[in-house]
């Protein structure tokens, strides 16, 4: 069972994320915050696996609870959500050691494998941002003999595929409708991909799939 600290000064936006969670029956809901330090206090006592903590909160933001939950002795897995699609807010909340950042425009089926997947260890960033993000961290320019490109050559032509279109920021569902496969199909290719790139995450594929200039091969595929 994931255990989910909830923290919003919103009581209605609570109530909904509350309810998405727990209509999964391996997620329950163990606390609610209204503010930042009411948060804190709450990740201290109740010791969640997961956080997901609004960007702007009274009394301390949520950019500040994550760098506070970092330090506990048994810190949470952190996802930073918020209205404001802002780059400003991506990066700030991954400096602070958030493992996610969702805007609250997420679907619900979204929103619950967000948290089982930072749960067990992967990072989730709004598919919206994936671009900013990786455009941020990677150079203007990649050589075509790059070490990124080397990297992909043992990838199959639908894995390229797919880690190009994870690297336009498509989440599973999309690629899913873009290449006729479900869901749980696209999913597996993605641990597979990861696994034979010795990834850890998604956002680390997209980067690498930005770096060796992949997302422009879409086109042509």
């Amino acid at each position: 069972m994931i255990r989910v600290l909830l923290a919003d000064d919103e009581a209605l936006v609570r109530q909904g994320i509350r309810l998405v969670l727990e209509s999964d029956d391996q997620i329950t809901v163990v606390a609610e915050a209204t503010d930042g330090a009411q948060a804190l206090d709450s990740a201290r006592r109740h010791q969640p696996d997961v956080a997901i903590v609004d960007v702007r909160m009274p009394v301390m933001d949520g950019l500040a609870v994550a760098r506070e939950m970092a330090l506990l002795p048994q810190p949470p897995r952190t996802i930073m959500l918020t209205s404001y699609a802002l780059d400003e807010y991506l990066f700030a909340a991954l400096k602070s050691g958030a493992d996610g950042f969702l805007v609250k425009d997420v679907s619900p089926y979204d929103l619950m494998n967000a948290v089982k997947a930072v749960s067990s260890g992967d990072a989730i960033i709004s598919p919206s941002m994936t671009r900013s993000l990786i455009q941020r961290l990677t150079p203007p320019e990649v050589s075509p003999v790059s070490s990124a490109q080397e990297r992909l050559r043992a990838l199959p032509e639908e894995q390229r595929t797919i880690l190009a279109l994870i690297a336009e920021g498509l989440s599973n569902a999309e690629i899913a409708t873009c290449r006729g496969l479900t869901e749980s199909q696209v999913k597996a290719q993605v641990s597979r991909i990861l696994r034979m790139l010795r990834l850890s995450n998604r956002v680390q594929a997209a980067i690498l799939a930005y770096s060796a200039g992949l997302s422009h091969d879409r086109s042509r595929t």
